[in-house]
């Protein structure tokens, strides 16, 4: 079954865009945006349908430079990398083209780039016409203490008014009231590694990752504090060796170090087909990074969960908790609140809607890339 898009893509104050959001529906959209490179927001991204349809409108994509790299490592020749437009960190002003045809006038949008915490190159869109000023947040995290230092989202020192604002409610269930702080996890995660490390000079580490171009942050992290560089594969490799001066964290040789990127899931399996068999043998602490079971978390418990001697789950969400969703709402009290991929509730509602936590499989072929 094919992945699910997580935002239907309508930015309803700005008529004719499309974000984060590739599908049929939308190919005639006067500009797209995408905020970051996970399977549930470039749904018909690697369409030809989608290609076809930019050659002729003369449409483009807008997104990070980051994530435009990443877009030219994964979709390598394909035909939509001549239309996707990386922005930079100042204001852009976009013209939108009139279609008499449905009804569009021309439009002028300010957009604005804005650091989203969520994965490698994520961003905000803050949109401006001269009518509506609209934040759409993609998937972010943010901290509460950490709103008043995004110096765009403020005025002489005060938040905007944002007209609409469309939030990510990933975790807005009470049971996923708060998270730790990636920081304070990254930080107990290397004590963790340190002492095992130390244990027995043929120990090694596998760390996993639910998705891709998304722990850069805990890598550096390792690297800094250890001096200890993570494996990745060719794949990875070929789009890390190009950004070495943002993650010099990584490397493609074995012998480097005695850490690695892993593709199993479970601590019983073994590493073969993660590197050859000489370092498969090691005895390994296995590390998976999550967020979605950390139900009921206390911010003053430990960021990891021991499963055995070899194996612990590590509380590293990059989706913000319950109580951060409620305080960023909150502090910019918009005149409008959409959420995706839920529902926006709120904290006196005691609505039973089902709520999503994780976008349906997609097929093998592009799993890797999943989000959660």
């Amino acid at each position: 079954m094919a992945l699910m898009s997580s935002f239907d893509g309508i930015i309803e104050e700005i008529p004719g865009i499309a974000v984060d959001n590739f599908e049929h529906r939308h190919l005639d959209s006067r500009a797209f945006f995408l905020s970051h490179y996970h399977m549930d927001h470039v749904q018909g991204l690697d369409t030809t349908e989608l290609a076809d349809s930019l050659k002729k409108t003369k449409a483009f994509i807008y997104t990070s430079e980051i994530t435009a790299i990443i877009i030219n490592h994964v979709m390598k020749g394909s035909k939509i990398l001549k239309y996707v437009k990386p922005l930079g960190r100042e204001t852009t002003l976009i013209t939108l083209p009139g279609k008499p045809n449905k009804q569009l006038k021309r439009l002028f949008v300010e957009v604005t780039l804005i650091p989203a915490g969520h994965s490698f190159g994520s961003t905000m869109f803050l949109f401006k016409t001269t009518e509506k000023t609209v934040l759409y947040t993609g998937d972010f995290r943010i901290r509460i203490n950490d709103i008043s230092k995004y110096g765009k989202l403020h005025k002489n020192n005060e938040p905007i008014n944002i007209d609409a604002m469309y939030v990510d409610t990933t975790f807005l269930r009470e049971k996923y009231e708060d998270f730790a702080k990636r920081s304070d996890t990254a930080d107990t995660v290397i004590d963790e590694i340190e002492k095992w490390l130390k244990k027995d000079k043929n120990n090694g580490v596998s760390i996993y990752m639910y998705a891709n171009y998304t722990f850069e942050f805990i890598l550096n992290k390792i690297y800094q504090r250890l001096k200890m560089k993570v494996y990745i594969n060719d794949y990875k490799w070929e789009f890390y060796r190009n950004i070495l001066h943002l993650v010099p964290s990584v490397t493609n040789d074995p012998n480097e170090t005695k850490l690695h990127l892993c593709s199993n899931k479970y601590e019983s399996e073994n590493h073969y087909k993660c590197f050859t068999r000489f370092h498969a043998k090691r005895s390994y602490l296995h590390i998976h990074l999550t967020a979605q079971k950390w139900s009921d978390y206390k911010i003053d418990q430990s960021p990891i969960s021991r499963k055995s001697e070899k194996c612990f789950d590590a509380c590293f969400s990059t989706h913000c908790s319950r109580n951060e969703i409620l305080h960023f709402v909150a502090y910019f009290n918009p005149s409008k609140i959409i959420g995706f991929p839920n529902e926006y509730v709120q904290p006196d509602d005691n609505s039973d809607e089902e709520f999503v936590l994780t976008p349906k499989k997609s097929s093998k072929r592009k799993r890797r890339n999943d989000d959660i």
